[in-house]
């Protein structure tokens, strides 16, 4: 498989960023302050690959009442696809609908997995991309633990300031949390050369959180947190 991405396409999409306002979230709603455009440090003209994770015939965790993390995971992707695409950032989605990235041919469940991951940092490789964000919903057999949360690849330092970046946000907006940005071991997060963080938005297997989870206004919360995160991410560079 191979996937082409136009360079020259980030020079429309600075453009863009200088004709108009950059959009911040404040924990109200949408608020406009300025973007700054003109500098390196913006997030306005960035390449970032948002990567929905699972999808076609791969589920990913599964609540009690069914709701399947593969659709939660694409709503939250698109979502925050729209927000920043409305700050000028050139966005490239792994998936837009429900299917995976392994051959059609393929039928062995871990090769097509194995197949699966590598094509999504092949994505992200071939774009070139100045950051990766992967977005996943948790499980755990004790439906007591809740919480977002975010990891990076161990020893990278600019994906764990991503990370934490990003956790910030999530604790900030979506309610009390005690979880921390921490160190993963993921495929996806350690095959990447860009700055990469994987975001968990909470757990399946808590009801409470499970129904949040599936209502679309959340969603759209947790889209918002990770934008602020990544917002801030390039904003507040040392």
């Amino acid at each position: 498989m191979r996937v082409c991405f136009v360079r020259a396409q980030h020079l429309a999409w600075w453009v863009l960023g200088c004709l108009t306002v950059g959009i911040w979230l404040g924990t109200g709603g949408l608020a406009v302050l300025p973007v700054s455009t003109g500098s390196t440090r913006g997030i306005s003209g960035r390449t970032i690959v948002l990567d929905a994770g699972h999808g076609g015939i791969d589920p990913g965790a599964v609540s009690a009442k069914g709701v399947l993390e593969k659709e939660i995971t694409l709503a939250i992707a698109k979502e925050l696809e729209r927000l920043l695409s409305r700050a000028a950032v050139f966005v490239i989605m792994v998936r837009h609908g429900d299917y995976d990235l392994a051959d059609s041919s393929e039928a062995h469940l871990l090769n097509r997995k194995r197949q699966d991951l590598e094509r999504r940092v092949f994505v992200a490789e071939e774009a070139q991309a100045d950051l990766y964000i992967s977005i996943h919903a948790n499980y755990f057999p004790a439906s007591v633990w809740s919480g977002a949360q975010t990891f990076y690849y161990e020893n990278d330092q600019a994906s764990e300031r991503l990370a934490k970046a990003i956790q910030a946000e999530l604790v900030k907006r979506l309610g009390p949390n005690t979880r921390v940005a921490k160190a993963g071991n993921f495929r996806v997060l350690r095959d990447t050369s860009m700055p990469a963080a994987l975001v968990e938005v909470g757990f399946l297997s808590n009801p409470r959180e499970a129904e949040l989870l599936a209502d679309a206004a959340y969603q759209k919360r947790v889209a918002e947190a990770i934008f602020a995160g990544l917002y801030n991410y390039y904003h507040e560079q040392p």
